[in-house]
């Protein structure tokens, strides 16, 4: 009897130290359950330049996307890496001024300062959504940021293969801490192209480099933007 008395007591201290953690290990609005500590967080990307290109100049944009991996957030507190989803994402930007969502998933609440991600050329035996970013097996068939346009009146298409790491600094520290927020990063197209006043061929070997480190460039700055209107709150 003593030693079935005990076990009970043992059960019932175990039931009451628990019981916490189970109890915290959700937050509850309305139907929805979230997991306790976490934000559902969305992430847009929106170009900060002129919202149509000059049908006159050298280079026309038409279409751009990225493949994308590795998105966090450094925190203010111990400038640690949170991450928020590996992927890859295949992220098709709009060129007009408006918002388009990179992705929406969990993230741990805290105070943030930096967004970093990789533009990601397609590893050998990955899986990609987009075939264009990768057209076999070899190292020179696989891409990490695709530009298609004119230059001078004729089309390219621009196929990066760098991967790229990219960090941007938000325009203050980000306390996330809601159960629904958004973040907006923001880049700048007009750059791609461009050394100073001169505008570079698309397709000349001897200007990659530069265009492949304007594309890194050009994601300049990100902000929380909860009501999506690609200004910062």
């Amino acid at each position: 009897m003593k030693k079935n008395k005990i076990k009970k007591a043992i059960i019932t201290i175990s039931l009451i130290v628990t019981a916490p953690f189970f109890i915290a290990g959700c937050d509850i609005g309305g139907d929805i359950v979230i997991p306790s500590g976490a934000t559902d967080l969305s992430v847009n990307t929106k170009a900060d330049d002129n919202v149509f290109d000059n049908p006159s100049a050298g280079i026309v944009i038409t279409e751009a996307k990225a493949l994308i991996t590795d998105i966090q957030y450094e925190r203010e507190r111990d400038g640690l890496n949170q991450l928020h989803h590996p992927g890859p994402y295949v992220l098709n930007l709009s060129l007009d001024g408006s918002l388009k969502e990179l992705m929406t998933g969990y993230t741990v609440r805290d105070i943030y300062t930096k967004a970093k991600f990789q533009i990601h050329k397609a590893e050998d035996g990955q899986s990609i959504p987009d075939p264009e970013f990768k057209e076999g097996p070899g190292e020179n068939q696989r891409y990490s940021f695709i530009i298609k346009g004119t230059y001078n009146g004729t089309p390219f298409v621009y196929k990066s293969k760098k991967s790229m790491d990219v960090v941007i600094n938000f325009n203050k520290p980000t306390n996330i801490k809601l159960k629904k927020e958004n973040l907006t990063l923001v880049f700048n197209k007009s750059t791609w192209f461009t050394s100073g006043a001169t505008i570079l061929d698309p397709n000349n070997a001897a200007n990659v480099n530069t265009i492949d480190n304007n594309i890194r460039n050009s994601f300049k700055n990100a902000f929380q933007d909860n009501n999506k209107d690609g200004i910062p709150d």
